[in-house]
């Protein structure tokens, strides 16, 4: 599935001179946390969000005349504008990362985590065509048809997970036995941390085709040692 069949069409923007009063009651209104800008010529030159916003509310520390000669001065009188702008213009986010309408969601889902960001402008041709957030690909998820074909084996399903275990670095154990009867996982091994065990009870959940998992993973501190007299 591409980018363009769960973007959002018909976008609400806002000019680089719109106040920002404006931009916020129209962000309040149609229930939106950002909103891409664009110029006269059509093209998108920032998104203002409510992060943007909220940053003009923060008190500024004024700042030890030392520091000033460690900190960017660039980034500083961004900062400044940021916070005492009056317009989209000078408080938008300027570096812009955008996505193409054929994009693969999985792509577009990555762009998202990457960048900790909760939408990205779709653009084709220099031109603001959609906008794809969160709640799209939540939604795509969510609408998702089933796997066709039937049921995985047993021995599939052990194959996955021995597979997906070897992958990952910080799996302590390289010796964690795994079973599967009628698409249900056992695990069985010890592991150095609660995280660890919940990551790898999460890891075969995750294996298309498992019904469920019965876990015997013990965390190392939690063993019961027993010394011989």
């Amino acid at each position: 599935m591409k980018v363009e069949e769960i973007m959002t069409k018909d976008v609400i923007t806002v000019a680089p001179k719109t106040l920002i009063h404006e931009a916020a009651a129209l962000m309040t209104d149609h229930g939106v946390s950002g909103l891409p800008v664009v110029d006269d010529a059509g093209d998108v030159v920032g998104i203002v969000s409510e992060g943007d916003l909220i940053l003009r509310e923060k008190p500024r520390e004024r700042a030890p005349w030392w520091r000033l000669f460690f900190a960017d001065a660039e980034r500083l009188a961004r900062e400044y504008q940021k916070a005492h702008g009056k317009t989209v213009g000078e408080v938008m986010t300027r570096s812009l990362i955008t996505v193409s309408p054929d994009l693969p969601l999985e792509s577009a889902a990555l762009v998202l985590d990457q960048h900790r960001i909760r939408r990205v402008p779709v653009v084709a041709n220099g031109q603001l065509v959609g906008i794809v957030s969160r709640g799209d690909l939540v939604k795509a998820l969510a609408k998702a048809p089933p796997p066709a074909g039937g049921p995985p084996s047993d021995e599939r399903l052990v194959r996955e997970m021995r597979a997906r275990l070897a992958e990952e670095p910080w799996i302590s154990n390289r010796g964690i036995v795994v079973q599967a009867k009628d698409g249900v996982l056992s695990l069985w091994g010890l592991v150095l941390t609660e995280a660890e065990k919940s990551a790898v009870e999460t890891m075969a959940r995750a294996i298309e085709g498992c019904r469920g998992i019965d876990s015997h993973l013990v965390v190392k501190s939690e063993f019961p040692y027993r010394y011989a007299v």
